[in-house]
């Protein structure tokens, strides 16, 4: 019988058109509010030479950072007003920045408000077994230097230090900020394959240390960036081709018993 045979080809021939292995098509960007003496901002989020917002987040305060938020594949713009500014106000910064599928970002003012930019940072990075991620940042303002240890690992950092990530054993860290007379600590569970960033800012009385967990591993999706609720960000959806791989297959089904239910030499 001939109909086996048909039906056996049509899905082998949807078998080979499907890629052995989607290239991830969805990054992952957070935003961040760290300069000290900046009020709070309104942040925005656009396509490329868009003008129209996938994001807004109203008055971010310093100390401030969003979720991750899904995004597909491509080029944004991060634009930065000062809060309850009109949408077309001219932003008081803006940079660029390129999101690759399977990776993580955080988009960060940084620095003093009279020289205040936004850096981008690469929250991705691939780890040995047992190993994590960390990287502090330095954010206070009162305290120009502070000297940071967790483990056996010390470091001087000065003032918007935004330094790479440090390999560390995957474990619980005490992560220490100290300058002068002046002492933060935080015990930060590090799991392994994981990124982590821990901000020194100042706080109401000293300094205080905010521990953020970034890429969970390589490829993974970080907390939080399935919370699409800050600003309304669209959903980037499944990817095509299983839908349509599904949807040929069932034409194809379709047929073969459309054929099965025709009597040899009728007419439909």
């Amino acid at each position: 019988m001939k109909l086996p045979r048909l039906l056996t080809g049509v899905l082998l021939l949807l078998f080979l058109a499907a890629p052995a292995h989607a290239a991830p098509q969805v990054g992952h960007v957070r935003l961040a509010h760290l300069s000290p003496d900046t009020p709070a901002v309104d942040v925005y989020l656009y396509p490329f030479g868009g003008d129209r917002a996938k994001l807004v987040l109203n008055a971010v305060p310093y100390g401030g950072v969003s979720p991750y938020q899904n995004l597909s594949a491509g080029q944004y713009t991060v634009a930065m007003r000062p809060a309850g500014a009109g949408a077309t106000t001219p932003p008081v910064l803006s940079a660029n920045v390129r999101v690759e599928g399977g990776q993580a970002y955080t988009v960060a003012g940084m620095g003093p408000y009279k020289s205040i930019r936004l850096q981008v940072l690469n929250d991705s990075m691939e780890l040995p077994d047992g190993k994590a991620g960390l990287r502090v940042i330095a954010a206070s303002l009162k305290e120009r230097v502070v000297t940071v240890s967790a483990g056996d690992v010390e470091e001087d950092l000065r003032f918007a230090d935004t330094p790479e990530y440090t390999e560390v054993d995957a474990a619980m860290q005490k992560i220490t900020a100290a300058a002068g007379d002046e002492t933060a600590t935080a015990d930060v569970e590090l799991a392994p394959g994981s990124t982590n960033t821990v901000v020194v800012l100042d706080g109401d009385r000293g300094l205080r240390l905010l521990p953020l967990t970034d890429a969970a591993a390589p490829g993974v999706t970080p907390e939080g960036a399935v919370d699409t609720g800050m600003g309304g960000l669209a959903d980037t959806g499944p990817p095509v081709w299983p839908l349509a791989l599904a949807g040929a297959l069932a034409l194809a089904v379709g047929a073969v018993l459309l054929r099965l239910r025709t009597p040899s030499g009728g007419t439909t």
